[in-house]
């Protein structure tokens, strides 16, 4: 991915799990070189792509309403709610893409809605 393209979605986005906000670093892969850049949530300690911040919000919300639990065979706790949260991120993230809500500049608010999706 582009350099500019992490340092912008850094900036708008939130770690999928803690809703924290990411960092950007330089990761190197092996000791014998490859290296990037790479978006990090210093909070959960790993390598995040991210989601939209009111995506985020929509989730937690969600899960919290419904009480969705797509991990049920897990034990109840924080690590479960902050994984069924980042899969909603991800679902509501594939709904925005496809209803063209959202591009790689992030969520459009000033534009309508495109209802007629087609597989």
């Amino acid at each position: 991915m582009d350099p500019q393209k992490i340092l912008e979605r850094t900036e708008r986005c939130v770690c999928k799990l803690c809703g924290g906000k990411l960092q950007t670093k330089i990761i190197i892969y092996n000791k014998y070189g490859g290296q990037g850049i790479e978006m990090y949530c210093p909070h959960c300690g790993c390598i995040e792509y991210g989601t939209e911040a009111e995506i985020y919000r929509l989730a937690k919300d969600f899960v919290q309403s419904v009480e969705f639990d797509y991990f049920v065979e897990m034990g109840e706790g924080e690590r479960n709610y902050q994984l069924n949260v980042a899969k909603i991120c991800e679902v509501l993230g594939w709904c925005f893409r496809k209803l063209e809500l959202i591009d790689e500049h992030g969520i459009k608010k000033n534009e309508p809605c495109n209802f007629d999706y087609e597989t």
